[in-house]
């Protein structure tokens, strides 16, 4: 290639432009210089877009509460048609002028927003304000989950999720330019503690729509006089003192669930210690024997049921043998002496979870205790009661408060066993009415009383929180670490 006197022109002509474009597009000269487009840039960061963005969505929000206040039928597509959680909630228990709150609530949030944006662009630059920027973040993050979860539960077809999932963009960012922009010390831990915050952001979303939404909404409907389909009126504490009233199938209730779950505990935590020790030795196909054990656990409960339905009848397997060395059948699911225990069996024999569970807390009791207390001339009873379950105690305690909690709540036996399992029979005993069993056919079997049910549910979370409160407060009398902390 030859170049002409007009190509070296033109090639000088680009060296130059390129130097002088390159001195704002990141280019460094000769002595090393620090490029000036990509210094501006990470001195700019994030926060100063974001500060914009938030303006921006500050004028969407205001544009969406100025349509829903007005009534204005433009953009039909962009706002909902009403509520859709349940018909009569929408036309009582929450009516429609309360949209109108909501639209004001989005005023006060725009205004947020608005102030928001402007402090950010304000003090993207200072490092001693990124703490104050993150806690506008956080409250702004505190004030897009209620606009969230009011969405999701109370506009018709999700039309307006759209508005709370993108308003979490700002929000994020804010809160990861903050971050980077706040120079305080612990800035590694904050950045550990974000980034955990993050990855739990799914568990509290189930926890919340799962739990605490439902568990609020059940407080709330036991307030109310409520028969399907009429429409609720407030009744105050009524239906928790009727529901205690003389008389009332409450106590009978109470007393038999806590005598089930009880009684199940007990034998529960006995006959898995029991088993776990056996399996927990070297002997002949302990690899079968662990399935075996394991195996009820995994079968559905309905088909539990229906075996030992069976099983239990009164010319069932049972009978059968009894019947065989001179004994009476018995109604073992109608009589009121063998009714609870016969139930409790069958939840003892599922239990092989807990069976799984101690086998591992025995496999962790450390052998160097043992085997002191052997040559010190411990007995095998002494070291058990000694050693091996003071080192247990945290998986009994663990085991113990969660058999507790789901036999409290018990129903499967109630429905799946109506009338003690007795062909043709559909009375159910006085004494097999678990308090699940009457707040389900309370809510759906007798009319469909909803403030009832709500009031049943109440006094089942309140046993529960009870027994839970004396677990915790005793166990720090038998509970027991390994570094000798109790508590």
């Amino acid at each position: 290639m030859v170049l002409t006197q007009g190509g070296v022109l033109d090639v000088l002509t680009i060296l130059a432009l390129y130097k002088r474009i390159g001195v704002y597009m990141g280019a460094t000269d000769n002595i090393g210089k620090p490029r000036r487009l990509t210094d501006t840039l990470k001195r700019i960061g994030i926060l100063r877009p974001t500060g914009v963005l938030y303006i921006l969505f500050s004028a969407l929000t205001i544009f969406i509460a100025v349509i829903g206040v007005s009534g204005s039928r433009l953009m039909q597509g962009l706002m909902p048609t009403g509520f859709v959680f349940l018909n009569v909630v929408r036309a009582h228990a929450m009516p429609e002028r309360f949209m109108g709150y909501f639209f004001i609530f989005l005023f006060v949030f725009a205004a947020f927003r608005l102030a928001v944006g402007c402090m950010t662009i304000m003090l993207y630059n200072i490092p001693e304000r990124g703490a104050l920027l993150g806690l506008l973040g956080k409250i702004d993050l505190w004030l897009v989950l209620p606009i969230t979860v009011f969405s999701l539960f109370f506009f018709d077809g999700f039309s307006f999720m759209w508005f709370p999932l993108i308003s979490f963009a700002p929000t994020m960012l804010l809160l990861h330019g903050s971050a980077k922009l706040d120079n305080r010390p612990g800035k590694a831990a904050r950045d550990e503690a974000r980034a955990a915050k993050i990855f739990l952001i799914p568990a509290w979303l189930g926890l919340i729509f799962i739990t605490y939404i439902p568990l609020a909404a059940v407080f709330a409907i036991s307030l109310y006089d409520w028969q399907i389909p009429f429409a609720p009126t407030f009744a105050g504490f009524t239906n928790l003192i009727n529901l205690f009233s003389p008389g009332s199938f409450i106590w009978n209730s109470i007393w038999v669930t806590i005598v089930y779950a009880f009684l199940t505990v007990f034998m529960g935590m006995v006959y898995s210690m029991c088993i776990a020790l056996l399996l927990n030795r070297k002997i002949p196909g302990r690899a079968f024997f662990r399935t075996v054990f394991y195996l009820p656990f995994v079968i559905p409960v309905v088909s539990s049921m229906m075996i030992f339905r069976l099983l239990y009848a009164h010319n069932g397997v049972i009978n059968n043998i009894i019947n065989m060395f001179g004994g009476d059948r018995r109604h073992f699911l109608l009589d009121d002496a063998t009714i609870i225990p016969a139930i409790a069996i069958i939840a003892v024999w599922a239990s092989g979870n807990i069976i799984v569970v101690k086998m591992a807390g025995l496999a962790n009791v450390p052998r160097s205790y043992l085997e002191s207390a052997e040559i010190d001339g411990a007995n095998a009873w002494k070291r058990f009661w000694k050693i091996t379950i003071p080192c247990m105690s945290p998986i009994i305690f663990y085991n113990m408060l969660m058999s507790l909690i789901t036999h409290m709540q018990v129903v499967i036996p109630s429905l799946m066993l109506v009338g003690g399992g007795q062909a043709g029979a559909t009375v159910i005993p006085q004494s097999f009415r678990f308090i699940t069993y009457e707040l389900y056919t309370t809510a759906f079997g007798r009319g469909g009383f909803l403030g009832r049910a709500g009031a049943i549910s109440v006094v089942l979370f309140i046993l529960i929180g009870i027994f839970t409160a004396i677990l915790f407060a005793t166990s720090k009398h038998w509970l027991f670490y390994e570094g000798g902390d109790s508590k």
